[in-house]
């Protein structure tokens, strides 16, 4: 190059770097890609520390990682490197991220004072004014139902009252008593309530109990059917746990309640009632004598017993009736005692009726008996036997609102009726479609009679009343009826899903195990008005962990469809020392007549116990000469003087003390009786 040329070469260099170092805005987003002024290049995409390393060492902790990034698991940190924090595209300081500013800031602008972060850039113009500020997403909603801690098995309780007036009940923590506790109420499947468990209580069994409560809740205020269920839970631990007594179903039009106690000519005809609806009005009461009525009368007399055990709100709702003469005929009789609906005007047969009368001459007639145990916008369906016609079939009737509706023959096949040995033959079911006047969506009030054969009273089934209203989704049904290490047997069949499988969960020890589908074949299905199709049943081998020689807790969900709560199948203890007695207790009496036991609130029909004549409504007074409804005494240093024979107790030492197939000698009481009986531990009674 001549020398001549050699000045103004070097003269324009100087000058294009000058008006370079002037317009720089200008030709550095087209070497970016950022067209926007100071934004994520055209792809959104902000720059980071990736591509951009000249951060302030002074902004990061010791492992190198930005202090105001929160801490990511290894399979976020790809993410991490894609939306965490803007830098500026001139290489100067980064901009000022906070807590406050997130990935989505596109332009930064709520990075504090002081940031020039998302300032339109000298020469950009209107440009950057007119472009639209990018909308932050939403926040990621918490995933409730995390698989394996769906439920806390931490957290226990109960639901205890629900009515018009308050919905009430208690938690426990086990591990952490003083822990934060909070339960879900759900009216109709619909979040009502949110509540803090905020009354704390010592109690004498359980240790420190906390107690929630809403009053006069807006959603129980009218005459309607609803189902309550509560859902305990803390809010800094995964999973929420359906209380003990949820769900529960209310009606503000409750029937009446009551038992008939006594039915003897040495202390008459006795017993309490009340009416849930209007309990300080006391209600009418009909006795009846092989279905002729003999007297009526108000259940108004005074029995402290009642309301000191809880029993009935108030202590002046018994009722007593001399012993009729027409009763010494020396014959068998059936005597029945019905309340009278303060509002409705119905009749409402009591617990403990009908009674039959010991007959001392002449020849017996057996009531019939059975149960109701289906009512959906499906079916109507239960079974009905009378031991007076061996084999053959009685008739059942429908009624509707105090009004007959329809009478059925009980002559459908039920095979776990003959398999469990309840019945000589498996024909005993009933069946009816769900009649179209029961979905119109009002509160509808569905009862069953057996009919009494050759003739009698007719007996009312056990699960009748039911209250019914149209559901938008039916809950699924089902049983978890044996466990033991080898195999976990049962049901589930949801209406909604037709002939379709049902999904279930596997817990264990509070830990989701395993989802599976209810579908192997189960033909007692078939008729009996659970499914349409009998592929609802499951036979499932439980993993080897549970063979460790300790006790483990299984229970089992049926997945509600389309949505909705869950069905609780049940929960059953396995291990190498568990076994089932055949036989479920509660530790509160329902009887004024006997103050220490445990009240038997269910016989399952497939064990020993029913086939030993063990009836719902009898109180087991010993187990293995232990007396039971015994509580815990300790001294004042906290030790165990006496241990417990209440229900969890008598759980623990069957499980602690016997196998299957072991004798233990059972006293029960009944109807002011006592009797004795051995029962065979855990085996099932037919196939």
């Amino acid at each position: 190059m001549s020398k001549g040329l050699k000045l103004p070469i070097l003269l324009l260099a100087c000058g294009a770097l000058v008006v370079a170092g002037f317009t720089h805005e200008l030709w550095l987003p087209w070497v970016s890609g950022n067209f926007g002024g100071n934004k994520a290049g055209a792809n959104h995409r902000p720059l980071t520390a990736v591509q951009n390393p000249t951060l302030d060492e002074d902004a990061l902790d010791s492992e190198g990682v930005h202090r105001d990034a929160a801490p990511l698991s290894g399979g976020d940190r790809e993410a991490e490197r894609e939306s965490t924090e803007l830098i500026r595209v001139d290489g100067g300081e980064a901009g000022a991220t906070t807590g406050a500013s997130g990935p989505n800031d596109a332009n930064a602008g709520k990075a504090g004072a002081g940031s020039d972060v998302g300032k339109p850039a000298a020469g950009s113009g209107d440009a950057a004014k007119e472009t639209p500020a990018v909308e932050p997403e939403p926040e990621p909603q918490p995933i409730e139902t995390v698989e394996g801690q769906q439920i806390n098995p931490n957290i226990g309780g109960a639901l205890g009252e629900v009515s018009n007036a308050r919905i009430k009940g208690w938690l426990q923590d086990k591990f952490e008593p003083e822990a934060a506790l909070y339960v879900e109420i759900l009216i109709d499947d619909k979040p009502a309530y949110e509540l803090r468990a905020d009354k704390r209580q010592q109690h004498k069994t359980l240790g420190v109990i906390w107690w929630f409560e809403q009053e006069n809740p807006a959603e129980l205020q009218d005459a309607e059917k609803h189902t309550i269920r509560a859902l305990a839970f803390r809010k800094d631990q995964h999973g929420k746990t359906e209380l003990r007594g949820s769900p529960r179903v209310k009606t503000v039009g409750n029937y009446p309640r009551g038992k008939l106690e006594e039915a003897t000519p040495e202390k008459g005809i006795s017993g309490y009632a009340w009416d849930p609806d209007s309990a300080d009005k006391p209600v009418k009461l009909v006795v009846r004598i092989d279905g002729e009525t003999v007297s009526e009368l108000t259940a108004n007399g005074k029995n402290e017993e009642l309301k000191k055990r809880k029993i009935a709100p108030t202590e002046t709702c018994a009722f007593s009736l001399a012993w009729p003469e027409s009763l010494n005929d020396g014959l068998e009789h059936t005597v029945q005692v019905f309340a009278v609906d303060n509002e409705a005007g119905t009749e409402h047969e009591l617990d403990g009726s009908p009674r039959v009368v010991d007959s001392r001459s002449g020849l017996a007639n057996a009531a019939p008996f059975g149960g109701f145990d289906i009512c959906n916008k499906v079916v109507l369906a239960g079974w009905a036997w009378d031991p007076d016609v061996a084999t053959g079939s009685i008739d059942v009737e429908i009624w509707i609102d105090n009004e007959l509706f329809a009478q059925v023959p009980a002559n459908s096949k039920r095979d776990t009726l003959r398999n469990s040995k309840v019945t000589p033959d498996p024909y005993h079911g009933f069946v009816t479609t769900t009649p179209t006047a029961l979905l119109d969506g009002a509160t509808h009030t569905v009862r069953v009679y057996a009919l009494n054969y050759p003739s009698g009273v007719k007996v009312e089934l056990e699960g009748s009343p039911k209250q019914y209203r149209l559901e938008e989704n039916t809950e699924p049904m089902g049983g978890f009826w044996a466990a033991d290490d080898n195999t976990l047997r049962g049901w589930a069949a949801d209406p909604d899903l037709n002939t379709e499988p049902c999904e279930i969960e596997i817990y264990i020890d509070g830990k989701l195990w395993e989802k599976r589908k209810a579908d192997r074949h189960e033909s007692w299905l078939i008729g009996s008005g659970f499914a349409p199709n009998a592929e609802h049943g499951f036979a499932i081998k439980p993993p080897d962990f549970v063979k460790d020689g300790e006790t483990h807790d299984v229970q089992i969900l049926a997945i509600n469809y389309p949505e909705g709560p869950p069905k609780d199948l049940g929960t059953r203890t396995i291990g190498v020392n568990s076994t089932f007695c055949g036989f479920w207790t509660s530790d509160k009496l329902l009887d004024t007549r006997v103050s220490k036991g445990l009240y038997v609130t269910s016989v399952s029909p497939w064990y020993d116990a029913y086939h030993k004549g063990v009836k719902e409504g009898d109180v087991l007074l010993e187990y293995d000469g232990i007396v039971a409804g015994t509580p815990e005494v300790k001294d004042k240093d906290g030790k165990v003087t006496t241990p417990g024979t209440m229900t969890t107790d008598l759980r623990i030492w069957l499980n602690t003390n016997k196998k299957k197939d072991d004798l233990v000698k059972f006293k029960f009481w009944r109807d002011g009786e006592t009797y004795e009986v051995e029962i065979k531990m855990g085996v099932i009674i037919g196939k």
